[in-house]
């Protein structure tokens, strides 16, 4: 929207008008030199502070430095500390894996014994992996061999206990089977 005021001069608002001084000939010269005398002042104050903070600097480095060599025996010894723990931690975790299974096989042997029915006997149990274990044996019938194996699923170390080889054989004038377990182990 434009406004017009259409209002005759002399009952408008007056306006403020501001007009900077004027300078003649020898105030002008004057004006230019405190001018410039500013301005070279004030570059003079600038690189002053700034000597003044490249030299608080520089001082601060050479602090720096000099704690630093002081400060290297002892971190020297701080790093081959570092250095001896973590060949302590290791050897330490060798240890407790090593301790960690250490009862393992005789644990298992146990389990064993302590599940075997009356009337079967072991030949050999070998160990094929770490998790995994073979037995074989002899026995005088097929049901022994499954009452073996369901003790043996039902004990926490074994698992998926699985009939491998079950066959006729004779030990002195005895008819005997002869069989094959395979499981695999779970360390507790």
């Amino acid at each position: 929207m434009i406004r017009i005021n259409l209002l005759p001069l002399s009952d408008r608002k007056k306006t403020r008008s501001f007009k900077l001084p004027s300078f003649s000939g020898g105030t002008k010269v004057i004006w230019v030199i405190g001018a410039v005398v500013l301005y070279f002042g004030m570059l003079v104050a600038m690189s002053t502070l700034q000597a003044r903070k490249v030299n608080d600097l520089t001082q601060k480095v050479a602090e720096a430095k000099k704690e630093s060599t002081r400060l290297m025996p002892q971190l020297e010894r701080i790093r081959k500390l570092t250095s001896e723990r973590e060949e302590v931690n290791k050897r330490l975790g060798v240890i407790a894996s090593l301790d960690k299974d250490r009862y393992f096989r005789v644990q298992l042997l146990n389990d064993i014994s302590v599940k075997m029915p009356s009337n079967c006997w072991l030949t050999s149990v070998k160990e094929e992996s770490a998790s995994s274990v073979s037995i074989e044996g002899v026995t005088f019938s097929n049901y022994i061999i499954a009452d073996l194996m369901n003790n043996l699923q039902k004990s926490d170390r074994f698992d998926q206990v699985t009939l491998i080889v079950a066959q006729e054989g004779k030990i002195l004038d005895h008819n005997v089977i002869e069989f094959t377990l395979r499981s695999r182990v779970r360390s507790r």
